[in-house]
């Protein structure tokens, strides 16, 4: 039985949803995994309840996440069970500030007692080619550990 791998993320100009396509790309690598890639406001529950491993993407907004992603995050919370020792990690884009969103994002993430799969991936502005090419390898490190996950 594969693994479903749930890409969920926020962006206001685009850079943030590049990032979360090439999370989502990289996890497609890994044979025998599902890649779900979604838009924080179109996840449901059972999107979350049926996922095995997370990316959370999210722009710096005065270097905290956005308003969606902690809206989120607060709303999960009675649910934290679901998330407990399942694969997840983290990606920002921002123009200042971004690893200081992605350090608040891995803090409130935690509660959530996930297996980390880090480091990270902060950008600042557009994604590069250099960056797409991280954040391919956050998703195909994500998928990997998703599959030995039971």
């Amino acid at each position: 039985m594969g693994k479903r791998v749930l890409v969920i993320y926020d962006s206001r100009t685009g850079n943030t949803e590049k990032l979360a396509q090439a999370v989502a790309n990289g996890a497609r690598k890994v044979p025998g995994v599902e890649v779900v890639l979604k838009r924080v406001r179109e996840v449901t529950p059972d999107d979350v309840s049926s996922a095995d491993a997370y990316a959370f993407g999210s722009p710096s907004h005065f270097g905290i996440m956005s308003g969606e992603i902690l809206t989120m995050f607060t709303n999960l919370y009675p649910h934290r069970h679901i998330l407990a020792g399942k694969p997840a990690c983290v990606f920002t884009t921002g123009s200042g500030g971004q690893v200081t969103a992605l350090e608040n994002i891995e803090r409130i993430l935690g509660v959530f007692n996930p297996k980390w799969i880090k480091p990270g991936l902060a950008v600042e502005g557009a994604p590069k080619e250099k960056d797409l090419e991280l954040a391919e390898k956050l998703g195909e490190k994500l998928a990997k550990v998703a599959l030995q996950t039971t």
